[in-house]
């Protein structure tokens, strides 16, 4: 009995999907498809990281930032990036789909997700989960998918679907992870992550929250992505 008992341990820890319920695979496979099918997307999204304590259980917000952008896959953007805790007007990336512009600098993309993402990343700009979603295609969209060790569908009325489970790090622990969907669009309103720390030897938390304000095939141009803009 225990060594069956291990090996069903093994057996759960290598097929993590054994604890992603079907209800909720479903949901995100819809929103994965919702910004496969996407011809552009406009967003103002807004990240906030929260530092939970004993102290402040609800969490103080020690970085906030805005990124309002328009983008059309493959490699199209236009993006500002605004840290609301600072006085300057923020920082513009701009993608044309073939030239990634950032600071004056430009670096090729060659009409590639996948690059644009690197680039914005060597800028040091975190991509936000809907753009990863959008211009990395289904390789990012299967990337994250394998991350989830654990999800569920939480809660569900007529205007949205909150999935809740847990995500591996960069570290190999896990982190617990929100998604909620808008039944309307099928696109994320918010995607909140939370890792748990230690913070001065006491239990803690920093917590991710990415909420997206998004209006799905808004009308583009060239000058949308145009450098100078």
């Amino acid at each position: 009995m225990r060594r069956a008992g291990v090996l069903l341990a093994l057996l759960c820890a290598a097929c993590g999907w054994a604890q992603v319920d079907k209800a909720a695979d479903e949901w995100l496979q819809k929103c994965f498809q919702a910004y496969s099918q996407l011809q552009s997307l406009q967003s103002k999204t807004t990240l906030t990281v929260l530092m939970v304590t004993p102290r402040t259980p609800d969490g103080t917000p020690i970085q906030k930032y805005l990124y309002a952008y328009t983008a059309q896959p493959p490699a199209r953007l236009n993006l500002l990036v605004k840290d609301l805790n600072a006085k300057d007007e923020g920082q513009r990336y701009v993608s044309n789909g073939q030239t990634f512009t950032a600071g004056g600098e430009s670096k090729p993309v060659a009409n590639s997700g996948a690059a644009l993402l690197e680039q914005l990343t060597d800028a040091g700009v975190l991509p936000t989960y809907d753009l990863v979603f959008l211009v990395g295609g289904r390789a990012s969209q299967e990337k994250f998918r394998k991350q989830i060790t654990q999800l569920r569908l939480a809660r569900e009325d007529d205007k949205q679907v909150v999935l809740m489970g847990r995500i591996k790090n960069e570290r190999n622990k896990e982190d617990a992870l929100e998604i909620v969907i808008d039944k309307t669009t099928t696109l994320m309103t918010s995607l909140t992550i939370r890792t748990e720390v230690k913070i001065e030897e006491q239990p803690g938390a920093f917590v991710l929250i990415m909420e997206f304000d998004a209006k799905p095939n808004v009308e583009v141009s060239e000058q949308t992505f145009a450098a100078s803009k």
